[in-house]
């Protein structure tokens, strides 16, 4: 907040009374006054506490009424207490807020139906650098500490002084200062915490410690947040799908005259994913004011997050799906959807023996670091403010290793099926099967389906900006903003394998020949461990409703890496070919101008913004040319195929001007009315810029002999090629919105009002997968296991089957409502709620200029609902919320014409603290009462295409807080 908003706050006194408790919040904004208001204030300032769900839920709506853009507030309910464990957990009951979460906690945040890309989120004005290996523009909150944050707001309507980057919204998080504090006041928090689906209490640890000197001219804040927890998702879900064979209802093995026939997954899988989560945050704020009217101040945060983790899977591809294996069929004849098939070996006296279910493990360690740096310097003058900042983020993160493994069951179970009715997917197999596995009966490893790679990604941003407020007396133009922003941001994204090599391997030579690849990982010779060395001696337990398995054996990951650790030397390398790097600068400026005419206030503005994007991959192309030689016997990987990189860069330059318009009538004492226009920006993901393109070649020789594989993949492994990649021509996300709503004040920290908007969205992403052209240098091949016989592969405008990539969709429209209601009752109690109600259309969707299909636009969702409950007196608080999300838009299948869609999910929280001293606070929270879990279908005509469903627990929390 600015200094020119006291001129606000001067205007709005002549609207509305203001009471104790809003001039205390506008103090606590940081609202800078005259002198002869400091003076009067001063005394009140000092002795105000602001404290409890009704003092922050009071100053939440003080400030959305303040405003003149469309705001919404969360505000601490105390130092070191914001209203959640976490500040997207938060954010969620914001009216038109979606949060994504990871591992149970907030992760993301979308708003009003976009993707969480679309929401650009700062910290104290500016850019936090969060990669976690995938580099992204989504911030990640589940690095960002609660108990470092004082306040956040949600901008929905755009202003020029804002930077650009939120089509959906932006969230702007403000942390602590000193000055703001008493002398020698802080917080020191522990929490213990266990969820349903582990077996461990872990603990939280969070401080704070602020000092100022006497004079309240020198201030330096520490904050320190540690966790500990162990999160464990569980989920099963269809891992690919698409329209390639068309299978007709089978009973006992035999057709069903006039079955049902529909499309059958390609790959599922029951997945445990158990990760060990460490975070540490820390803050170092400092503040000096050598003057009334000069400041400087500085501020560095630093945030780990640890976050190793074991993933165990029960995989079911359709290898097997044909009557040589399988027995009963079973379709959903109106969704043409197979919804269940059995396999047995033996049953009908011609069934071969199926080497499904296959175990598969990954195991890895990662971490993410994040580290901002930033100064400022401002200056009061008599009629104008200047604020210079400049500063530094940076992030790198990503496994240090990782593997995964993989065995068939083979003999150790004689059957084996599944079924996907009832929005669930059940599975089921021999009950001897780990008993088999121990005894050394199937259990065979699959050495193809061992590897390393993992990816690894850096994100900086540099940046400088100067912003002036200066105070005009113009008529109805009281404050004109005007500023300069520069901004240098990169990306660098690499892959690299950790290999587990002979300890006499001689590693420096073969990093001198450049020689060390997959062919001398321990996978390749032998160095696999027999499953009955690492096969857990039970079902994997503590499984909830969503793994509906007889069984579920699983691998002890931890001894599988201690044995590999024992016999062989690890050794990672850093792939120079499978890269990618992104680079933009981006020069803003912008001009506003903040009015008041009579009961009408608000700001009209415009900003200049200048792009320029330089995007290079490592493009891949890969030659499959034989698979065995003229015996049947597999040949070497480099004999198999040939692999050829290329690094191609490409340079963007785009302009826009987003000129913006907010305009508040206070209609009477208690009523504001608000009109909002703009047109907003976004730039494309770095993963859908940079990606590299991988396009595949599968030799017609190499196809012959994949064919009699139960594994062959008619996509895949036909003749060929096959490709996936980013798309470096795609073009920012515009969007041209309005905003208008009604409100009405009637009491203390008590309102209601109705909101309806509209966005028209050009350029949104889409993820699809097409078939589509490329053009590819022609070469020429010998194949020496096939008589000398020459492959001829490349070309102009060759047809690439399956290419996984993304896309431009164009005129795309999002239009809706939101309603709001608080309301404190004189007993203690208080409510408040929100609905939004959100609608989309099909939207084009092209690529390379011609469309290709019709999507809505991906993240949005229809509504969303939120109730809490509280009641409060001087020593208990209570809170009950419930949050409701209706359906939303997943990615588009080419090959269904259609998008996946996440059915309506809501969960119950409940907060409790209480007051043993004016010091001590006892807390308790459940979140997730429920125990409610994601359900995705594809399509929808109709929601029984099963996709996938997941849960992630339902957590337990206890502490103590002890303020001084």
């Amino acid at each position: 907040m600015t200094t020119s908003n006291y001129n606000k706050v001067i205007r709005n006194q002549r609207i509305f009374a203001k009471s104790l408790l809003c001039l205390s919040v506008l103090s606590a904004m940081g609202y800078a006054q005259t002198p002869e208001a400091e003076k009067a204030d001063e005394e009140n300032i000092e002795v105000i506490e602001i404290r409890g769900i009704r003092a922050s839920s009071a100053e939440n709506l003080s400030i959305k009424r303040t405003s003149d853009a469309v705001v919404d507030a969360i505000t601490a309910e105390d130092i070191g207490k914001f209203p959640d464990k976490n500040v997207a957990d938060s954010l969620q009951r914001v009216p038109g807020v979606v949060i994504q979460r990871s591992g149970g906690e907030g992760a993301t945040v979308s708003i009003r139906g976009l993707s969480s890309d679309l929401t650009f989120t700062q910290l104290n004005g500016n850019f936090i650098a969060s990669s976690p290996g995938e580099p992204s523009r989504s911030f990640s909150y589940a690095l960002m500490p609660s108990t470092m944050i004082e306040r956040v707001e949600v901008f929905k309507s755009s202003e020029a002084r804002l930077d650009e980057g939120g089509i959906g919204g932006t969230v702007l998080m403000y942390s602590r200062k000193p000055l703001n504090m008493d002398k020698n006041s802080g917080i020191i928090n522990l929490e213990y915490s266990n969820a349903d689906i582990t077996d461990k209490y872990e603990p939280q640890f969070s401080g704070i410690y602020s000092w100022k000197n006497d004079d309240e001219d020198l201030g330096f804040l520490l904050g320190y947040t540690r966790q500990d927890r162990t999160n464990r998702s569980q989920s099963a879900r269809v891992n690919i799908i698409n329209k390639n064979f068309l299978y007709q209802e089978r009973k006992d093995n035999q057709l069903v005259e006039g079955g049902a026939k529909g499309y059958a997954p390609q790959s599922m899988v029951q997945e445990v994913l158990e990760e060990q989560r460490e975070r540490e945050g820390f803050q170092v704020t400092t503040q000096w004011r050598p003057t009334d009217s000069l400041e400087f101040g500085m501020n560095y945060f630093r945030f780990t997050l640890g976050q190793d983790s074991i993933l165990n899977q029960l995989e079911y591809p359709e290898w097997n799906n044909n009557d040589n294996f399988w027995t009963d069929v079973r379709v959903d004849a109106e969704a043409e959807y197979v919804t269940g098939i059995d396999y047995s070996a033996g049953t009908s006296g011609s069934q071969r023996l199926s080497a499904i279910p296959r175990i598969n493990g990954e195991y890895k360690r990662e971490e993410s670091v994040s580290d901002t740096f930033d100064f400022y310097a401002k200056y009061e003058g008599d009629n104008f403010n200047a604020k210079l900042t400049f500063g530094k983020t940076e992030a790198e993160g990503g496994p240090s290793e990782k593997f995964r493994a993989a065995y068939y069951a083979n003999e150790s179970s004689l059957y084996y099926g599944y079924d996907l009715s009832g929005h669930k997917m059940t599975t089921y197999m021999d009950p001897k099967m780990i008993e088999n596995l121990t005894a050394g009966i199937g259990g065979q490893a699959d050495v193809g389906a061992t590897d390393s790679s993992f990816v690894t990604g850096t994100q900086e941003e540099k940046y400088a900006s100067l912003d002036v407020d200066y105070f005009v007396d113009w008529g109805m133009v009281h404050t004109l903003h005007f500023g300069l922003k520069y901004r240098d941001g990169k990306i660098h994204r690499d892959t690299r394998n950790t290999f587990y090599l002979s300890p006499d391997f001689d590693i420096a030579a073969g990093e001198a020949a450049g020689t060390i690849n997959l062919d001398d990982d321990y996978s390749r010779n032998g160095g696999i461990p027999d499953i009955r060395d690492v096969i857990m001696p039970g079902s994997l337990g503590n499984l909830s409703d969503v793994i509906n398995t007889n069984l579920f054996p699983a691998v002890d990951w931890q001894r599988y890496q201690q044995i590999v650790s024992e016999n062989f030397v690890q050794y990672t390398r850093i792939e120079p070919n499978y890269v990618y790097n992104v680079q933009e600068e981006i020069t803003a400026a912008y001009l506003q101008a903040d009015f008041s005419y009579e009961d009408f206030r608000g700001n009209l503005g415009l900003r200049y913004v200048s792009t320029t994007t330089t995007s290079g991959s490592s493009d891949k192309i890969l030659y499959r040319l034989d698979w065995k030689d003229a015996q049947g016997n597999l040949l070497p990987e480099d004999e198999q195929r040939v692999e050829d990189f290329v690094y191609l860069e490409k340079e963007n330059t785009y302009d826009r001007w987003l000129p913006s318009l907010n305009l508040v009538w206070d209609l009477a004492d208690n009523w504001v009315w608000r009109f909002a226009a703009a047109k907003v920006m976004a730039r494309p993901g770095y993963d859908d810029l940079g990606q590299y393109q991988t396009l595949v070649y599968t030799s017609n020789e190499y196809s012959a002999d994949r064919s009699a594989a139960d594994d062959f993949d008619s996509i895949r492994d036909s003749e060929g090629w096959t490709g996936s990649g980013g798309n470096s021509s795609l073009l920012p996300m515009e969007s041209t919105q309005f905003d208008t709503s009604l409100e009405y004040y009637y009491g203390e920290g008590s309102g209601v009002g109705i909101a309806f908007f509209k966005k028209n969205v050009d350029n949104f992403v889409v993820p699809l997968i097409i078939d589509t052209t490329r053009s590819v240098p022609e070469q020429s091949f010998t194949l020496p296991n096939a008589g000398d016989k020459v492959v001829t592969a490349g070309g102009d405008d060759l047809l690439v089957r399956d290419f996984y990539t993304v896309a431009n969709g164009t005129d795309a429209s999002s239009s809706g409502m939101e309603v709001f209601m608080q309301h404190f009752f004189d007993n203690g109690f208080g409510i408040y709620a929100n609905y939004t109600r959100n609608n989309t259309n099909q939207a084009n969707v092209e690529l390379d200029g011609q469309k290709v299909g019709e999507s809505p636009l991906i993240g949005s969702s229809k509504y969303q609902w939120n109730f809490s409950a509280f009641y409060e007196n001087d020593d208990l608080s209570v809170r009950a919320s419930y949050n409701k999300r209706g359906p939303s838009v997943g990615g588009y299948v080419a090959s269904w014409e259609t998008n996946f869609y996440t059915e309506a999910y809501d969960q119950i929280d409940v907060n409790a603290s209480y007051n043993l001293t004016d010091s001590l606070v006892l807390s308790a929270s459940v979140i997730n009462l429920t125990q409610s879990e994601t359900y995705v279908h594809l399509g929808n005509d109709t929601d029984n295409r099963f996709i996938q469903n997941a849960y992630a627990g339902r957590r337990f929390y206890l502490g103590a807080t002890y303020r001084f």
